[in-house]
């Protein structure tokens, strides 16, 4: 897609330098009116200039700026004569064409990494959230950050562009962030909840959309963080969404998740095998997953998911092969 966008962004640029070089060029210069129009031709060669600027900073602008010379110089060259003034008017085109470019690309960079370090500070804002949520549910294995990759992986099967694939890596991070609200007693209980415990730890999704809605930068993960417990039947929660009521995002989520939860460990059981998770998760398409989610889940190689999260959590050793 990038690439994509380059190559079209070349082609406006290419086209934008043709067609003002040629109406300049073109433009009668021995009339008023027609020499007014040629005047307004070289003026637009800086339209190129500052997009270029914007689309590839200032190497591009430069680049265009230098084409865009090539394209006037000889016509300056070829109409000297003893008009001082305009040739000066025309060298300063041409001046003004190159402090566009330095001016315009510079402050694109600056804006860019500025950007680029804001974003930054909001991925490392995200995962130390998520680790101190981890840590607090004593989850040494980096459930979030295995699920993240997972889901990813998923989105990436089912063709999901790339904005929504980042929503959900960061929607699967904060999925549990609501779980804050919860209690300790209840979240951290070693045994079965009773009714009333459930009925409060089912709070957590809408807990965790409340405590996010406020900021910007996580308006995009609310689908996860709020529907993730939501079934394809309708009968999870909070809402009881069905079908596809459900975020899709949600719906790619509650896969990964129920493979983490299903090949990791816990005090009531040992961890399944990736072919035990996949036949589970398989047997309840149409119940708790959506069919195409499990669809492009099965397509995966099960080879993929034992090493997925390797470089994640090196020491985590309860996702095992067999059947």
């Amino acid at each position: 897609m990038n690439a994509f966008l380059k190559r079209w962004q070349c082609v406006v640029l290419i086209m934008l330098l043709v067609s003002v070089g040629l109406a300049h060029w073109l433009t009668p210069v021995d009339q008023p009116m027609l020499h007014a129009l040629h005047v307004a031709m070289r003026k637009l060669f800086i339209v190129p200039v500052v997009l270029a600027a914007i689309w590839f900073n200032l190497p591009g602008a430069l680049l265009v700026a230098g084409v865009a010379t090539a394209i006037y110089l000889p016509h300056v060259m070829i109409q000297w004569g003893g008009q001082t003034m305009e040739n000066m008017n025309q060298i300063g085109e041409i001046g003004t064409l190159w402090v566009v470019a330095v001016l315009s690309g510079w402050y694109v960079d600056r804006e860019k990494n500025a950007l680029h370090r804001a974003a930054d500070a909001q991925r490392q804002l995200v995962h130390a959230l998520v680790a101190a949520l981890d840590a607090r549910e004593h989850d040494t294995g980096r459930h979030s950050q295995r699920v993240r990759s997972y889901a990813s992986q998923i989105a990436r099967e089912m063709g999901l562009d790339k904005p929504t694939r980042n929503a959900l890596d960061t929607g699967a991070l904060l999925h549990d962030v609501g779980k804050i609200g919860i209690p300790d007693h209840i979240l951290l209980k070693p045994g079965p909840l009773t009714d009333d415990e459930w009925t409060i730890m089912r709070q957590h999704p809408r807990i965790g959309a409340k405590i996010l809605h406020s900021v910007p930068f996580t308006a995009s993960t609310l689908h996860v963080v709020e529907s993730h417990h939501e079934r394809y039947d309708g009968s999870g929660y909070p809402v009881g969404l069905q079908g596809e009521e459900i975020p899709l995002t949600a719906r790619i989520f509650a896969v990964a998740d129920a493979l983490d939860a299903m090949t990791s460990d816990r005090p009531y059981r040992s961890a399944m095998s990736i072919d035990e998770a996949r036949r589970c998760i398989e047997q309840d398409v149409g119940t708790h997953f959506d069919p195409a989610v499990v669809q492009a889940f099965m397509r995966i190689a099960p080879e993929y998911w034992i090493t997925a999260t390797a470089d994640i959590d090196p020491i985590e050793t309860s996702v095992r092969t067999g059947g």
